[in-house]
Formats: structure tokens, C-alpha cells, sequence
């Protein structure tokens, strides 16, 4: 376990930080600096060390984001699922958007539960916002049957042009995950589960059946993040009082630089095992959707009938 974890400490996860050695009121000039305005939108991650940096802990920290920009809006990531999200939906879990958790982040769980934020509505991939357009913003995603698809919170951050904003984490962008749409099958990094998986989830107070393509992928692919270097999709690195590493990008600016990438067949990710991945695909995937759902029509319903 502490061999895993300084493995991802060397490649920038799960950085410690010293309690309290940052006063806050630095934060506001540090992104103006940084050239983000009071009026932008800003996807933001944050780890819980990096937000404990500042004199008064993940509470200050948040109130001098939603201080600085009060004219605009920050969006953070509300993930359900604590494992594969096709494994986790194979529970059959009941996405509730006033009371289902956010397992991967503690600080986007603290901002979920702030006055006045919104969550969208999806089982595993939601989003929450704060701001002037947080409703716009969280409004549809449950009629997009994909999480990144046209009506999702994801699609309107690249129409409201926004930025993003990672603190104390390593930057993996939410457009890595966004331009995966446009990967040509079978390319590195494509994602393989084309049917849509049954869900159960609250809308306006009622339980009820949607279908939700997910986003698993069966086959291993590694990070090759050293093809963005000095682009527009590679994230600056900043730091708060010397000590606090940041990371901004445009989103849309990242966007079109992995669009043109996938165009000339560059891509972030690369596959380590071909026989392995036709394993995987062939062999396991097909196992494994056996034993854990039904095939109906083309949808898969979870064997595991109840979970509330």
C-alpha cells in the first residue's frame, strides 16, 4: 500500500500539504492573476490536504471561491460510484440527487450540500454548480442517456467557455474524459460498452427507470500525457504562496487541441497488451455482463433487483 502510494505521489497525486499555512485572502489575486475573472465558469478539483492548507480549512477555502466569483459559476464533479461505474451500477443503487453521496471527492461532497447548489441528475456521473447559471447548467442531464452527451452539464462548461481550475491534485482534465467521445473505435483510450444500462433514480421526488450508457471501458490502456505537452491541452502550473501547486486551462481551448490530435491519431493513452485488451473484450466483458445483468432489448437490466 505505501509503495502505491508514492507511486502516485511521484506522479502528483495525494500530496500533503501543511495544515493552515496558507491564509486565504490570497486566492482571489493568485486567479486574477492567473487571468480567471470574477464572471468566468470554473470546473474546479480540489484535494482535502490542498483545501486544509488555508487558515480555516475546506470552509474558508470554499467561501473565498464563491467570494471571488459571486458573478460567475463553479462546477465540481459529484461521482456516485466507488468502483467501476458498470460494476457499481451492477447493485442496482438508487441515484438520489438530495441524498446519494459523492464517494471519490470530500471536498465536492462539502460543496454539494452548500446553500443554493444544484446537482444534475445522473447515476453515477452528476455534477453539481453554484452561480448564476446553476440551474441552466444541472437542468437536463438525465435526457442525455451519455453522461458527456449534448444536454449534459459537461457539453454546456465548453458553452459557457469555462475554465478549470485544479488545486493540490494532478490536473487530469475533465476533457480527457469529454474527447473520448470522438476516439474512432478501437483506438486507445475508445470506450467498448455500447449498450445502456437501466438505472434507478429520482426525478422531482419519483423513482423511475432511465437508460444510461456508461463509460467503462474493457481493456487497459496507460496515461500518455507527455503528447500535450506545450499545447494549449497541457495545464499551466501556478503556485499559491509559493507552496500550494495550481493548475488552469480553457476548456475549449484543450478541447480543439485533443479534437485535432485524435484527427492525426495521436493519442493520451496507450495500450500496454493488445492480446490482453482482445481478452478482455472477448472474454471477460461478455462473462461478466452475463453474470451481473440481463440483456433486454438491447439494455442491460442488474440481476441484483433492490438497493435503496
Amino acid at each position: 500500500m505505501e509503495k502505491a502510494i508514492r507511486n502516485k505521489q511521484s506522479r502528483g497525486y495525494n500530496q500533503s500539504f501543511k495544515s493552515g499555512s496558507i491564509d486565504p485572502i490570497i486566492i482571489a489575486p493568485s486567479l486574477a492573476e492567473q487571468g480567471l475573472k470574477p464572471t468566468d465558469t470554473v470546473f474546479i478539483r480540489t484535494s482535502l490536504t490542498a483545501a486544509n492548507a488555508f487558515k480555516g480549512g475546506v470552509a474558508a477555502y470554499l467561501k473565498a471561491l464563491m467570494e471571488y466569483f459571486k458573478d460567475g459559476n463553479i462546477v465540481m464533479a459529484s461521482y456516485t460510484f466507488d468502483k467501476g461505474p458498470v460494476m457499481y451500477l451492477a447493485e442496482n443503487p438508487l441515484f438520489d440527487p438530495d441524498k446519494t453521496v459523492d464517494r471519490l471527492n470530500l471536498i465536492s461532497e462539502f460543496f454539494r450540500r452548500q446553500p443554493n447548489v444544484k446537482r444534475s441528475i445522473h447515476p453515477t456521473h452528476s455534477l453539481v454548480a453554484w452561480g448564476k447559471d446553476a440551474e441552466w447548467l444541472v437542468a437536463d442531464h438525465h435526457k442525455s442517456d451519455f453522461c458527456y452527451g449534448p444536454d449534459s452539464p459537461f457539453a454546456r462548461l465548453y458553452e459557457l467557455d469555462a475554465k478549470e481550475l485544479s488545486v493540490g491534485v494532478y490536473p487530469t482534465s475533465v476533457s480527457y474524459h469529454y474527447a473520448e467521445q470522438f476516439i474512432p473505435e478501437n483506438a486507445p483510450g475508445y470506450h467498448d460498452l455500447k449498450a445502456p444500462i437501466m438505472c434507478r433514480i429520482i426525478i422531482n421526488g419519483e423513482e423511475k427507470l432511465l437508460p444510461f450508457k456508461e463509460t467503462d471501458s474493457f481493456a487497459r490502456y496507460l496515461a500518455h500525457y507527455k503528447v500535450l505537452k506545450g499545447t494549449d491541452a497541457q495545464p499551466k502550473k501556478h503556485l499559491f504562496d509559493g507552496k500550494l501547486d495550481f493548475y488552469t486551462l480553457n476548456l475549449n481551448k484543450q478541447l480543439a487541441t485533443m479534437k485535432d490530435l485524435i484527427a492525426r491519431e495521436v493519442y493520451w493513452h496507450t495500450e500496454p497488451s493488445r492480446i490482453k485488451n482482445i481478452l478482455f473484450k472477448n472474454v471477460i466483458k461478455p462473462l461478466i455482463i452475463l453474470a451481473f445483468f440481463d440483456k433486454r432489448d438491447n439494455t442491460l437490466y442488474p440481476v441484483k433487483r433492490t438497493q435503496s
